[in-house]
């Protein structure tokens, strides 16, 4: 699956770090003499890391990884390791078990040591210590220092792995952390398979930025002594590699070179471990091997994970809840749990968990599974043998192929599920969705609180969800949503464990002064080419957004749409007709995809708007890069149930109940109007005064070549003098536009020859036609059409009571045409009583603001050019400016001069 970046920048964020960590790796290849070098993987395990750090893979019973060690040392032969060491989490046993065997291995070990101040757990890499000493090490790594200065005391050369991967929660870690960590560690690992380039490069850049003379002020700062750790200020840090590797996948790929003067010769009387050792005391490294950002985490998780799968036991109810960790832990492990064990039920599913950990392991699944494969599942088959195939390859391409085959796969299984809904659907017998009016899915949209109802149904006919026998409903569904699940997870999962400390790498690039990562916003949206107000106001942002280069680009998901500069385009996986409720159908995108845009991107944020798929897309990520998400809050769903259904205040509450637990879940809402905003931070929905911003459409720069229409081509009969009302919106009856029969009739009482335009389509367009046969119905017009309505035509009737904004009132005031409409919400923020329109109460009011409109000519002029003025406060400069400050984004300042002069 390949992804084509549309946007202005980014690429170049994570183009920049590959150079930089290219040219380092470039010029370490060439330190030594490869004829007088050993090669090591400092950092790999096998099934002796059977106690894992992580806290849920304690509560479950989980070892870090089931691989044999015979299969670990094949690989790290196969690989070009001339000398073996497993580092396994607090014990050297597979160590031990090889010298035993008469194999030749450096002994190693990576410790978990207790840093007192900050309550957190560091990883140290140690070497070359004997079994007594390996007691003494887990006694003393209770506290790092104590650990350090016994290893420094009896020569045991410790490495201090991935620095900026902290296995802690705890936000009160600051940057003397680091400073600290210079003082006590003459060797950092720079290179680590697993983890992110942007750690890899920013621990780089820190350990080479320790120079004598900071270290020495590090220690007098924090009292420490260097020599009491082995370190010699004087000496430049050791860099070193390894692979992390836990799957027996990527080990020995990367690593680090041993230099050894003489080593042919050495080699024939002293053995490779111990001549690897004393090129480790002396500093003579240098890392070899490539970073594979987020992609070999996640290969080796989904690897995992398969495993997981097939080897789960239950770790019982008890054991989950008297472990320690918090609710949410324990909550998510039980979820899990639960998970795993429905899948061990699906013989199906088993199977293609075993052999996608046979493909990544190069295994090709038996050749009579591809004919005994039903149809649906044949394309599964041929894509684990495209895994299976590829670990032949080098393994850059190997990861490309699985990591490909990983989102091809994903997007088949969806694909799948959709489709066999849709099957279920057109099976049920009861109504369709189709015939379900939004009450009666409000009314059915609830699940059973006693689980037996829910999986295994109760045999009585409910009037809602609960009747539904969920074990009966997904059988069909078992196996490409349990395998998409485990997809999806592994790829979550793999990203939030690289970005979990995201905040501190980003503090500690500003202090480092380099590879900040950069700022940019990825806007997901569900709309942005329908016929509605929504659309109309967001490619107004995106042309804005384009015009002045701002760090925002848009992704939708659309069948037909073209990408441009600044905007992504997702092919669906599935659409959902949504023409019972309205006049489109809900696109499902691929989120595998979006998120290797988000990643590949170098966005670090999220905005959405509107409540579809991609509200659940944006949650998404926000979990899975750790960072903030935004919502812009374009409709007031609860005010659109009240007017367009007959749903009681209980079911209209459940609404508001469903909205309040989808906002909370953003860092911040926008909203376009105060009165939203009061709403929103009030009693009935209680978000944080702070993550709620007032924000506001912005007015397009009037085109100067649009020429106002002649009211003679439009209205028979008319003239220059005849008085005629606009209306543009979508028409659908929560617009107020079945208020309109009534103030035309009675305005016309008091302005004689009165007219009215209607421009807009929509589902009450025929019955509105009906019920005022004689205006005039434009359909749905385009920015340039109705500029010249605006321009042309003389006042702007807006009867709904539902818009959060009213982007049409503002274009008609830019246009110098006034408004009248109900003093509410959005309108009301715009129009300026009596100067640039009228704001009424009700019909009575419209119909008296449209008498004096009409009946005062000199009214008329002074509040068109009123009108003008209003709508210049709407510039989208300011609003552009202030919307970038809410997000936490710089407003380029050189970008709009530029525009500007353009």
């Amino acid at each position: 699956m390949s992804v084509r970046l549309h946007g202005s920048g980014e690429p170049g964020f994570r183009r920049g770090l590959r150079n930089e960590f290219d040219s380092f790796m470039a010029h370490q290849a060439q330190r030594f003499d490869s004829e007088n070098c050993l090669r090591i993987d400092f950092h790999c395990h096998d099934h002796n890391s059977d106690v894992p750090d992580e806290l849920w893979g304690r509560i479950l019973r989980l070892p870090e990884t089931w691989l044999k060690t015979k299969k670990l040392v094949k690989v790290l032969k196969q690989n070009g390791c001339s000398v073996i060491t497993v580092t396994n989490h607090n014990n050297a046993r597979t160590c031990w078990e090889l010298q035993d065997k008469g194999v030749d291995v450096l002994v190693g070990c990576e410790f978990t040591c207790f840093f007192p101040e900050y309550d957190l757990f560091v990883h140290v890499l140690a070497y070359g210590f004997t079994r007594e000493q390996e007691s003494v090490l887990n006694e003393k790594r209770q506290n790092i220092y104590e650990f350090l200065r016994y290893a420094a005391l009896y020569d045991i050369p410790v490495i201090l792995p991935h620095p900026l991967y902290l296995y802690s929660r705890n936000d009160r870690i600051d940057l003397c952390l680091f400073e600290k960590l210079a003082v006590m560690f003459w060797r950092f690992e720079v290179l680590n398979g697993q983890r992110d380039l942007w750690q890899s490069v920013l621990t780089l850049n820190w350990a080479q930025s320790l120079t004598p003379d900071r270290i020495r002020m590090y220690a007098r700062k924090h009292n420490l002594n260097p020599a009491e750790f082995g370190v010699d200020p004087d000496l430049p840090k050791v860099l070193t590699g390894g692979s992390d590797d836990h799957s027996g996948l990527f080990a020995g790929l990367c690593g680090s070179q041993l230099y050894v003067p003489d080593l042919q010769k050495r080699l024939k009387t002293e053995a490779a471990s111990d001549l690897a050792l004393e090129a480790l005391r002396n500093g003579q490294v240098a890392p070899f091997g490539t970073v594979g950002e987020n992609q070999k985490l996640n290969i080796a998780l989904l690897d995992y994970f398969s495993q997981v799968a097939t080897k789960l036991k239950d770790p019982g109810l008890l054991r989950i809840l008297l472990h320690r960790g918090s609710t949410w832990d324990k909550a998510g492990c039980f979820i899990s749990a639960n998970l795993f064990l429905e899948m061990q039920k699906h013989k199906k599913t088993m199977k293609f968990f075993s052999f996608i950990h046979d493909a990544l392991q190069g295994k090709k699944p038996a050749r009579f599974l591809r004919w005994q494969a039903a149809k649906d599942f044949k394309f599964c088959v041929a894509q684990l043998e495209k895994i299976a195939d590829a670990k032949r390859n080098r393994p850059e391409e190997f990861v490309d192929t699985v990591n490909d085959s990983i989102g091809e796969l994903f997007n088949h299984l969806n694909r799948l599920i959709a489709t066999r809904i849709h099957k279920a659907l057109d099976k049920h017998q009861g109504l369709s969705l189709k015939e379900i009016s939004t009450e009666e899915l409000t009314r059915q949209l609830e699940i059973p609180s006693q689980l037996t109802s829910l999986f295994l149904g109760d045999g009585k006919r409910q009037d809602n969800m609960s009747n539904v026998n969920l074990a009966e409903a997904l059988d069909s569904l078992s196996f490409p949503m349990l395998v998409s699940i485990v997809l999806a997870g592994s790829t979550l999962v793999s990203t939030r464990v690289l970005y979990q400390n995201r905040d501190l790498l980003n503090r500690f690039a500003r202090e480092l002064g380099k590879n900040e990562h950069s700022r940019r916003a990825l806007h997901l949206t569900d709309t942005l080419f329908d016929k509605n107000g929504v659309s109309t106001s967001l490619s107004g942002k995106l042309k804005e957004i384009k015009r002045t280069n701002l760090p925002i680009d848009y992704l939708i998901c659309h069948p037909l749409a073209v990408p441009e500069p600044h905007l992504h385009v997702v092919q669906p996986i599935a659409d959902i007709d949504l023409r019972p409720f309205g006049e489109q159908s809900l696109q499902v995108p691929d989120v595998m995809e979006i998120a290797r845009i988000f990643y590949e991107g170098g966005y670090d944020r999220i905005v959405c708007s509107t409540e579809g798929p991609m509200a659940l897309v944006g949650l998404f990520l926000q979990q899975m890069f750790n960072v903030p998400s935004y919502f812009f809050m374009h409709t007031d769903w609860v005010d659109f149930i009240a007017h367009t259904t007959s749903l009681n205040q209980y079911e209209r509450d459940r609404i508001r109940r469903l909205m309040r637990a989808l906002y909370s879940r953003f860092d911040g809402i926008f909203v376009l109007n105060r009165e939203h905003k009061e709403w929103l931070t009030g009693y009935e929905m209680q978000m944080p005064a702070e993550k709620v911003f007032l924000t506001a459409h912005h007015t397009s720069p009037r085109d100067l070549t649009v020429q106002p229409v002649h009211k003679s081509d439009l209205i028979p009969g008319a003239n220059d003098k005849t008085p005629v009302l606009l209306i543009a919106c979508r028409l659908s009856r929560e617009k107020g536009i079945f208020d309109l029969p009534e103030i035309v009739s009675e305005a016309r009482l008091l302005v004689p020859h009165l007219k009215i335009v209607i421009a807009g389509s929509g589902p009450a367009s025929a019955e509105l036609q009906r019920a005022m046969p004689d205006a005039i119905f434009m359909g749905w017009q385009t920015r340039e059409q109705l500029a010249s309505l605006y321009l042309g035509l003389d006042l702007f009737v807006f009867p709904s009571r539902f818009d959060t904004f009213g982007n049409v009132v503002l274009e008609a005031l830019a246009h110098g045409m006034p408004a009248v409409a109900y003093s509410c919400k959005g309108p009301k923020d715009v129009i300026e009583h009596e100067q640039s329109g009228y704001l009424v109460e009700d019909i009575d009011g419209m119909v008296a603001a449209i008498a004096d409109f009409f009946n005062e000519p000199e009214v008329r002029a002074g509040m068109a050019e009123n009108a003008r003025k209003r709508a210049g406060r709407f510039l989208a400069e300011p609003i552009m400016r202030q919307f970038l400050s809410d997000l936490g984004l710089e407003y380029p300042e050189r970008a709009y001069a530029q525009a500007s002069v353009a």
